[in-house]
């Protein structure tokens, strides 16, 4: 049975004291009280004993309900050995951080407002981060989100690991920039768990016919004016980063003219108009620019309503289902390179096209034998609104043996033996 409080009064030098134990005070301490006169003194006394015994231990400063709460608080902190004193002081300084924070949403504007003299493919990174972040955090305070919703964000939003990699450095440029004083608006040990991870080497990834087709037709139902880029992707095998600096008045019925500054090795390229292509540009015409007005959302929507493992903001939710297969890395241009080698075109033809500045080895080691001509001629032959292209025939395979002229093979025959 519990004891009884008790609250002695006492005559002193300065008065009657009436002592408060420490587990009936307001401040956890033990407290004294002093009167004027015994009575005085004996009645407060009184009322506190009254008032612990009708509330279950609260005095006149505590509250009933709260001196419930804090029982709950205690037995809840019990087992991470943390008082209730401890537990507040840690929600304080939490507080004090909200305090000092910035909003997600305006911390990204100010500092991709900051980075728009960066190159086009490093801006376009920066405001990708910034759209999903804003989809993901909005309305939050930098210093609240933690390193497991980070990692999970991160994870949820790219697929493979190289674009695992180049949001996680994106955003760990970001954060630093945020906790630098005078900002000091998040810790930069959160970004931590965003550890680079080893880019797994093997073989290149292709889209099969019936993808390239699922591909297409899915541009050409839900977002047409993405089918000129889908197209000469596919067909011409060229750089995202070239696409993206691809002029309209560089295309003519002659063939796709790369200038220099728009290339990698900043060589100026000229590819051959395709029949197949000719006829996708016919059916859909390139307008004042190649691509079209969000075409970064729009090309990861097409992506993604065509089955594939693609992280989009226009769905909901933004992540595809588990079961989707990951898109592979530049799978339009590896498939074309694949397609062309299946078919023969000339080593040479080839190499200038796709702007290798190393020769045919590249194309060697990664192209011969990865599509059977069948397949290959089954994507040439993809043509606008379920039409056929007519696939001609192509050079020999520069790969292949020449094998001697029958008029050379006569000769040899007849051609009598030497007598030494």
């Amino acid at each position: 049975m519990a004891r009884k409080p008790a609250f002695k009064f006492t005559s002193t030098d300065r008065g009657w004291k009436v002592e408060i134990p420490s587990r009936f005070s307001t401040s956890g301490k033990r407290e004294r009280l002093y009167f004027s006169t015994r009575d005085k003194a004996k009645a407060y006394a009184a009322t506190l004993k009254e008032q612990v015994t009708e509330h279950g231990g609260n005095t006149s400063h505590v509250r009933p309900s709260l001196a419930e709460d804090a029982t709950i608080a205690e037995n809840m902190l019990k087992p991470y050995g943390l008082s209730l004193i401890d537990a507040i002081r840690i929600v304080v300084e939490i507080e004090k951080g909200k305090a000092a924070s910035k909003e997600v949403g305006e911390a990204l504007a100010a500092f991709v407002l900051l980075k728009e003299d960066r190159s086009d493919s490093q801006r376009r990174a920066y405001e990708q981060m910034q759209m999903a972040m804003k989809l993901e955090f909005g309305g939050r305070m930098l210093s609240t989100i933690t390193p497991v919703e980070l990692v999970t964000h991160v994870e949820n939003c790219t697929g493979t690991d190289s674009t695992f990699n180049s949001r996680a450095t994106s955003i760990k440029t970001f954060w630093r920039w945020c906790s630098r004083l005078p900002r000091g608006w998040c810790d930069l040990k959160t970004t931590e768990v965003l550890e680079k991870r080893k880019i797994r080497r093997g073989s290149i990834g292709i889209l099969t016919s019936e993808e390239c087709k699922a591909l297409l037709k899915t541009a050409e139902k839900h977002y047409p004016d993405c089918v000129p880029a889908f197209a000469i992707s596919l067909f011409t095998g060229i750089r995202n980063v070239e696409l993206e600096r691809l002029d309209a008045k560089d295309i003519t019925p002659a063939g796709i003219t790369l200038i220099a500054e728009s290339t990698k090795t900043n060589k100026r390229r000229f590819i051959e108009m395709p029949p197949v292509l000719a006829a996708w540009l016919k059916a859909f015409p390139v307008a004042e620019t190649v691509l079209p007005a969000n075409w970064f959302r729009k090309e990861k929507a097409v992506r993604r309503k065509a089955g594939w493992n693609v992280w989009c903001d226009m769905f909901d939710p933004a992540k595809a289902p588990k079961e989707y297969p990951e898109w592979p890395d530049n799978a339009l241009r590896h498939t074309h390179a694949s397609v062309m080698v299946a078919l023969g075109k000339p080593l040479e033809s080839l190499t200038f096209e796709f702007g290798h500045s190393g020769g045919a080895a590249v194309l060697k080691s990664h192209y011969v034998g990865v599509m059977t001509k069948a397949e290959a001629i089954k994507i040439w032959s993809i043509g606008p609104k379920g039409t056929v292209i007519p696939v001609t025939a192509e050079a020999p395979s520069p790969f292949a043996k020449k094998a001697p002229a029958p008029a050379a093979k006569k000769a040899a025959k007849k051609r009598p033996k030497r007598q030494d």
